[in-house]
């Protein structure tokens, strides 16, 4: 299309001195970049006013424990390799795909600049990141509609609109990704319209590319939002042309060229991601076909919902008028985004098929200020007639006291009532004005006022701004020198993790202070199934949070044994943990008892024996063999001489081990010894004096409106009451109240069972503990959270702590530690030496996944299972070479689809011609305005 036609702009109307403040205007049409400037110290000032005035500019929980740390991490390791295409993360969750946490901004543009600033901690940049994102989406979202012919008022207000939007600031210090993408797409909106003007697709192609970076699934909507701006544009620029469908296709195909381009440029993130994905299990809805293609229309949805668009009533106004609109490239606009908005098909797709959620709309939130803007430029030139306009302000008001999308933001259903009131005032108001193009702000700045005091309110009652002492706990750089030094003397292979209480153990689920530093915690919405299930099923462990995602640090000494965490930093006292050291307010704590995080050993047990043991001896089982399936397929690669069938291979193992007591069945015998059966006693005062628990056939039932304390009995035992013991508990719990949550602690350790309507409910019904007591202890602490529920099935178990005992177990199973080489031990690759004192088996604690390669003494081997959930293979005796590679799935053919990406993109830049563009120049000759 020839330039001219689009330098023709609307006609820009200076403000009158009584309706807007007339010097303020007047400097900004003098000075251009001065609105700039205004728009940047805007987002500065509401980003202190909303948040930094109660905390820092990042929120508890998802920004303190996932967004912050994780990005830290991928910066760790790209210090530690070079390497700036990782595969795999050895130091967290016990080591996993690093594309399961892609999300978090594995590639992202923004976060790869903070790799240059090594003396910054990554959640001071990330704070100070996001709102300079934020200011550069509105700047652009201000140049678009700049672009696109808005008078000053128009977009100005429009784009303050959008810097007030629900999930604009909200997200920006809290689920980061919701919003951080947003300057690469308002760069993307810029790139369509130079697409079509100068036959300029290098805009356009990298705003996409850089949108998939910064968070490829929120990239999904805004590609669809692109789509339909281009849809828009197209028919718009050629709204006198006759189309016919070939040519329509084939405009079409060239249109989506440089964003097919941007996807093949993203594919070493988007396919190794993807693959990493299709193993997740999340909670899914099961939704008709009819209900998704159904209209539903939530107020929520479009109106002040930091979860969703967020605008306020006077979008869902502009969407009613824009149903009027004549002309084609209008109505499909209109149309498309009601459609998109009110059909749940599109936010169940958005959403992977996974659920309906509203979050997914949020990459429609520019599209729909644009057409706002639109809107506001037609009542501005009249070109609405009153009783369209009046009816579009009246059957807003019906439709916005529907049921709202959130409970949480139900109570702000008043504030949408009293909008959509108060906006047909200012209707009405303006209509009768003589002037409308010098009053527009009558209708643009009352949704500017309503969004104001929306974000005023909301984010000191979200409570979840986190604190300046809570962060600076969290990310004290005395914690980082004393855990460096620690591990500067270890010259073995284990973990080092932090326990505290709940809310300081949500701070540190995914924290990695040292390239050396190993935990068996994670926190992320993609991970190791196999992981997750042996924490959850197998071994049972405590789930003390409400999300079920969050794999917490444990007080379980089994569990902690198990995993190798040699090393814990607390302020509490870890019984069989003694301190070594001090990390500010916190002291380092070392056992010498614990698994080497890979060992050799030949005590082993067949899976099929373990699967027979019940709680508590499927925990204590680990402390005496490991587990092996002995009926899993021949390993016909293994080295000699264990290259017979697995049933044979098994025998011959059992045959060499270096004990003749050491067999299956001595085995098994121990473990059903390890621990005795003893009545679960409640305090008999307590119960007499407490009207808040009764007990009941089987159990007991609690009610109560807050936490209550009571004394479970010890009872005497053979051992003596100097020694140290484990208290096992277990037990059943029914929740009466199933839409709250339910939570009890035994000495400090928790368990919760969340309320059913939660996002993340967890399903643990089954309230599992394992307690070391100190010396002399005859009672210990349950604490029954407030609420009404019922514990049935209790099982308590008695076990011998005491620590000869515990070392004499680890001598006979850890028998030969591996050795690593710390210099060969990056990235992806383990590596390292043992010598096996008999045949057996290698065993890690590093999560099973079949995308391990093995190397023997330089030999391949195929891994296995071990532990039911863990790396392992089978090993003859003697000294041995061992190289353990993890190749990401999708990781080399995603490098080869990126090649062919910027191939692409280089070969569109270089032959940019587009046919039906070429054909437009010659044949347009009228000029068409931005609006008519």
């Amino acid at each position: 299309m020839p330039h001219c036609q689009h330098k023709q702009k609307l006609h820009l109307t200076y403000p009158s001195r009584k309706c807007f403040p007339h010097k303020f205007y007047s400097f900004l049409y003098r000075k251009p970049y001065a609105i700039y400037i205004t728009i940047g110290l805007l987002t500065a000032f509401f980003c202190w006013l909303f948040v930094g005035r109660y905390g820092i500019f990042g929120s508890k929980v998802d920004w303190i424990s996932q967004h912050s740390v994780l990005p830290d991490y991928f910066r760790q390791q790209f210090y530690q390799t070079g390497n700036p295409f990782p595969e795999f993360a050895p130091n967290i969750g016990g080591g996993q795909n690093i594309y399961n946490f892609s999300y978090y901004g594995l590639y992202s543009p923004i976060i790869l600049v903070s790799y240059l600033l090594p003396f910054v901690k990554m959640g001071d940049y990330l704070m100070a990141a996001s709102v300079c994102c934020l200011a550069a989406a509105a700047m652009l979202l201000y140049c678009w509609l700049a672009k696109r012919g808005f008078s000053m008022q128009i977009r100005f207000l429009v784009t303050i609109m959008y810097l007030l939007a629900g999930p604009m600031v909200f997200q920006s210090y809290g689920h980061i990704m919701f919003v951080n993408y947003m300057p690469f797409l308002c760069m993307a909106f810029l790139g369509i319209d130079s697409y079509f003007e100068k036959n300029h697709l290098a805009l356009y192609t990298i705003g996409v590319f850089f949108m998939i970076l910064s968070s490829f699934y929120f990239s999904i909507g805004g590609m669809l939002a692109l789509v339909l701006y281009g849809l828009h544009r197209y028919f718009q620029i050629n709204e006198d042309m006759h189309h016919t469908f070939l040519t329509f296709l084939r405009d079409g195909i060239y249109f989506l060229l440089p964003m097919l381009t941007a996807v093949l440029m993203s594919g070493i993130l988007l396919l190794p991601t993807a693959l990493a994905l299709s193993g997740r299990t999340g909670a899914q809805g099961s939704h008709s076909l009819l209900s998704l293609l159904l209209p539903n229309i939530q107020a929520m949805r479009l109106t002040y919902n930091p979860y969703g668009i967020g605008l306020t009533t006077l979008l869902v106004t502009a969407l009613l008028a824009s149903l009027t609109y004549k002309k084609c490239h209008e109505r499909i606009l209109s149309y498309g985004c009601v459609l998109i908005l009110t059909l749940p098909l599109f936010s169940w797709l958005l959403n992977g098929g996974l659920y309906i959620r509203d979050k997914s709309l949020i990459p429609f939130l520019p599209l729909l200020c644009y057409l706002i803007a639109y809107f506001l430029q037609k009542m501005e030139n009249r070109q609405i007639p009153f009783p369209f306009a009046l009816s579009a302000f009246l059957l807003a008001i019906p439709l916005l006291c529907l049921k709202p999308a959130q409970a949480n933001y139900a109570k702000y259903g008043w504030l949408i009532l009293m909008d959509a009131l108060l906006m047909l005032a200012f209707f009405l108001l303006y209509w009768k004005k003589h002037t409308p193009k010098n009053c527009i702000f009558l209708l643009a700045a009352p949704p500017v006022m309503f969004l104001f005091l929306f974000q005023l309110a909301l984010h000191p009652c979200a409570n979840r701004i986190e604190t300046p002492k809570a962060y600076a706990k969290a990310t004290a750089i005395s914690t980082q020198k004393a855990i460096a030094q620690a591990l500067k003397k270890e010259k073995g292979f284990y973990r080092m993790e932090q326990l505290g209480t709940d809310t300081e153990n949500a701070a540190t689920l995914n924290r990695i202070w040292n390239m050396g530093q190993y935990i068996s915690s994670l926190y992320s919405s993609s991970y190791n199934a196999g992981y997750q299930n042996f924490r959850e099923n197998i071994f049972q462990l405590n789930e003390p949070f409400r999300n079920c995602l969050m794999q917490s640090p444990t007080h379980n000494p089994i569990f902690q044994k198990l995993m190798g965490i040699k090393y814990l930093i607390s302020q509490q006292d870890i019984p069989g943990y003694a301190p070594i050291g001090q990390a500010g307010s916190q002291a380092i704590c070392q056992t010498p008892s614990v698994a080497p995080i890979a060992y050799a050993t030949g005590q082993i047990i067949s899976k099929e024996a373990y699967d027979k043991l019940k709680f508590p001896y499927s925990q204590l089982a680990f402390l005496y063999a490991a587990v092996v399936d002995t009926k899993s397929a021949p390993r016909t690669n293994a080295p000699k001489p264990l290259q017979s069938p697995p049933i044979q291979r098994y025998a011959y193992l059992q045959n060499n081990l270096q004990k003749a007591d050491t067999t299956e069945a001595i085995l098994l015998k121990q473990i059903r010894q390890a621990a005795s059966r003893i009545p679960f006693c409640l305090t008999q005062q307590t119960i007499a004096n407490a009207t808040w628990i009764n007990k009941t056939d089987n159990g007991y039932q609690i009610q109560s409106k807050e936490n209550q304390n009571i004394q479970i009995e010890i009872p005497s035992t053979e051992l003596p009451k100097t020694a140290e013991r484990l208290l096992f508990l277990q037990f059943k719990i029914k929740n009466n109240r199933p839409n709250k949550d339910a939570a009890i602690w035994l000495e400090g350790e928790g368990n919760k069972l969340t309320a059913q309507d939660h996002i993340y409910y967890n399903k643990n019904t089954t309230f599992t503990y394992a307690i070391p007591l100190k010396r002399s202890q005859t009672t210990a602490t349950l604490t029954f959270g407030k609420g009404n529920y019922e514990i049935t099935e209790i099982q308590c178990f008695l076990s011998d702590w005491q620590p000869s005992h515990t070392l004499s177990l680890s001598h006979r199973l850890y028998q030969s530690s591996f050795c690593l080489h710390p210099a060969k031990s990056q990235g992806n690759i383990i590596s390292g030496a043992l010598t096996a004192k008999a045949p057996g088996y290698f065993v890690t604690s590093i999560p099973y996944d079949p995308n391990f390669e093995v190397q023997v003494d330089g030999v391949k081997i195929l891994p296995e299972k071990v532990n039911t959930s863990f790396l392992g293979f089978s090993l003859p005796k003697g000294r041995h070479a061992i190289t353990i590679t993890y190749h990401a799935p999708g990781f080399a053919l995603g490098k080869c689809i990126s090649a062919t990406g910027f191939a692409l993109f280089a070969g569109l830049l270089f032959f940019p011609a587009m046919p039906f563009r070429k054909k437009q120049k010659s044949t347009e000759k009228d000029n068409i305005p931005a609006y008519m």
